[in-house]
This record gives structure tokens, sequence and C-alpha cells, in this order.
């Protein structure tokens, strides 16, 4: 019991609330955690919390689909009660600090909460603020400037679109790490494909802060003549500091010189950045992201304290497809360790996914793991684009995410998890 207050010679205390596993985050990762762990005898839904309190939950990659036209964002969005486990323990406070030497969670309307294991799944935050102007444009209707990692931006990204008479596209990419890395070039090619095939005279630019289109070598050269071909202009190693009426001011990486670029549509994706409780609580790297083994995704220090996602130090692109391939890792892990008392096995080698749309109707799937080295799964398709692979992502990938992986049965791209542990 914790003393909190003293009226009149009486003491009141706050009640600290147990759970045997608790999980920080209901995105996709805490989800999938909370889906496999009851899906495969772990645990029943009561011994697990999770803290959440984000009322819907999104299906994030259908944003790129929401601006570029292929997907209507309420088949993005659903209630956060539709997709948790049924019976689970849910805390909607947000959690302000954790305590990792007492096994202690601190929310922000005073609760404290104690844990056996913890998995930390908060995903990793945007920022538009930190670019000078930009949240003003972006929430100005009559703007021309929008941003798919927001879906009712997405959902201006394309209405302007759909209503562009012409001019100069600026698409912008901030330094890394961001959420799915592949994601600003993914809007590039399907505004570009929709505009051509109206035949609307448009000039592309993308700035980059990095000083490469891609990490990846193979797909790296794959994209830049891919640019060429659709004359797409790139700028490297320039970030958008500063948004202003139709300009963006871009800061060159080397010189730190300061460029005006006149635009008629901007698409700007904001920093990202991890929860700031996670470095506060003695939990992150240098960055701030949870400081976790990079192949068994348990904390460097604290042995009953997990991490996967956008929000763990794991040096990998951050997508979905990561934590499908995480999961499990993670999950057999905190397992072995927690009931067996066995050593956590190195299983995840950095697998990641980014199914990058070039067109309307065709995209490139691209995977790989830790040092960028290449971990195809479809090789024949894999080097060039692909009106297969885009039906996957499209029409496929949706459906098993709200269908199958809510249920802990989705294994990534090892397919549908038949049995218990697999």
């Amino acid at each position: 019991m914790q003393k909190i207050n003293c009226f009149r010679g009486f003491t009141f205390s706050a009640i600290k609330i147990h759970s045997q596993i608790a999980i920080i985050g209901g995105g996709t990762a805490g989800l999938n955690i909370a889906a496999q762990l009851i899906g495969d005898g772990h645990a029943i839904p009561q011994q697990i919390r999770i803290f959440e309190p984000s009322k819907m939950h999104a299906y994030q990659p259908g944003w790129t689909m929401v601006g570029g036209g292929l997907c209507n964002v309420k088949k993005t969005l659903k209630p956060m009660e539709q997709v948790l486990p049924k019976n689970i323990s849910v805390s909607d406070s947000a959690v302000t600090k954790i305590n990792p030497q007492k096994n202690e969670i601190e929310t922000q309307d005073g609760g404290i909460y104690t844990y056996d294991q913890l998995v930390i799944a908060t995903g990793i935050q945007t920022n538009f603020d930190q670019i000078k102007g930009a949240q003003k444009y972006l929430d100005d209707l009559n703007s021309p400037v929008a941003s798919i990692y927001n879906y009712k931006y997405a959902v201006k990204m394309n209405r302007l679109v759909e209503e562009f008479e012409g001019g100069n596209i600026l698409y912008t990419e901030p330094p890394l790490p961001i959420k799915c890395a592949g994601a600003p070039q993914k809007i590039i090619y399907l505004s570009h494909d929709r505009l051509n095939k109206r035949g609307i005279k448009t000039h592309h630019h993308f700035y980059k802060t990095a000083g490469v289109i891609f990490g990846v070598p193979k797909y790296a050269e794959i994209l830049t003549e891919l640019c060429k071909n659709k004359q797409i202009n790139c700028h490297f190693k320039q970030k958008l500091v500063e948004v202003q009426d139709h300009i963006a001011i871009f800061e060159n990486q080397d010189t730190k010189e300061l460029k005006s670029v006149t635009f008629d549509l901007l698409h700007l994706v904001p920093p990202q950045f991890p929860a700031q409780f996670i470095a506060q609580s003695g939990l992150g790297d240098s960055a701030g992201f949870a400081h976790v083994h990079p192949n068994t995704l348990q904390h460097v220090t604290y042995k009953n304290i997990w991490s996967l996602g956008d929000c763990s130090s794991l040096p990998t692109s951050k997508t979905a497809a990561a934590v499908m391939a995480q999961t499990p890792v993670l999950v057999k892990n905190l397992i072995r360790t927690w009931k067996y008392k066995l050593d956590p096995i190195p299983g995840y080698l950095g697998y990641t996914s980014c199914p990058i749309f070039t067109s309307q109707t065709k995209l490139l799937l691209a995977e790989f793991k830790y040092n960028s080295e290449l971990d195809e799964t479809f090789p024949i398709f894999q080097s060039n684009e692909s009106r297969l692979m885009f039906h996957l992502k499209k029409d496929f990938f949706p459906i098993a995410y709200w269908q199958i992986m809510v249920r802990g049965l989705w294994g990534g791209r090892d397919g549908l998890r038949f049995f218990k542990g697999a």
C-alpha cells in the first residue's frame, strides 16, 4: 500500500493492482502478444492487463492506401473493445512511469499496478510540431498540405490529389527511424500514377533527409530506376524544417544551409519518437527506445521486461511485418524464462518487410533482416514490380489483420498458426 494523502487523522492509500503479465500498448504489437499468449494456452485473459488510452484501434498500414485512393478510411479503424481478447483487463489511463526495481507501473490517473512480466509495446509517436508551421497547414482544410501518418490527414491527401490541377508536388521524409520507412515513397508512386492517368501535368519532388533512396542495395537500385522512369526528382540530405504558405523550407544536412521551395501540394512525414516514459524510467537506449537484446527481445538489464515493435531498440525497419515475426519469439522467451526458468533463445534475426506500392496496380515487396541482408519469401516476384504482390498487400493483408491476427492465429510470412506454440 502507498500513502497518498492524509486528512483529519485518516490515511488514504492507493491499492496496487497486480497482473501476472502487463502489456503497455494496445496497438498491433501489444494486441498480437496478448492474442498469442492466450491462443497458445500460456495465459488466460484474466492474467493479462493491457494499458491503452485510445478508444479506437487503427490498422495504420491502411492509411497509405487511404491517401492513395485505394481504401476507405472506415476500413482502417475499429473500436478497441472489438479487437481486444474477451475478458482481458484494460486500463485506459496513460502510463507515466515504470519502476522496474519494484515491478510497478504508474498511470496518469494516479493508479499503481504491479506485474510479474512486462511487455512494452507502445509504438512510436508522431510529432508534427517538430516541423514549424506544419500543424497549422495540416489542420487547414483549404491548405494543400497533408500526411498519411494520420488518418484525417490521409483522407485530406486523397482529396487533394483528386482535386489537383497541376504544378509542383513535394514529398518529404524526416530522419529515421520512422514507422514503415517505405511509406513516404508509396504515396509518391500512388499519387504519380493517379495524376498520370488523368493527364495532369505534375512535377514530383522527393526530399529525403537520408543520403540514399533505400537502405537495401537491391531495392535501392530498383527504386532509383523507377524514379528515373517516372521522372520523379530525388533530393537527398534535405530535411524539412518549416512550412509556410505554399513554401517549404529545407535544411541541407551537410552544410546546414536553408532553401525555400514553392509547392502546389505538400505531403510531409513527421519526425517520430518513442514514448518519453521509457527513457525516464531508465529502460531506454541512447535514443530513448526500450533497450532489448536484438535476438531475444529481453531487456538488457531487467530480465522480466520485454519489448517489440516500433518502440523497441531492435535495429530493423519498423513495420507490422516485423512485429509479426517478433511476436512468437518474444512469447516463447517470456514463457521459457518465467515458467520454466530457462535462458531465452536468440530466435529473431531482424526479419522485416516493406511492401512498396509502385503504382495503382503494382507493388515491390522488399524483405530483409539485420545488416540489410535479403530475406525473401517469393524471390521470383521480388526483383520487379508485381501485380500479385499488389493484391496480396491491398486485398489479403487487411483481412489477415482484422480476422486472423487479432485471434493470435497469424504468423506473418509463416502463415496461419494452427498449432499452439507454432
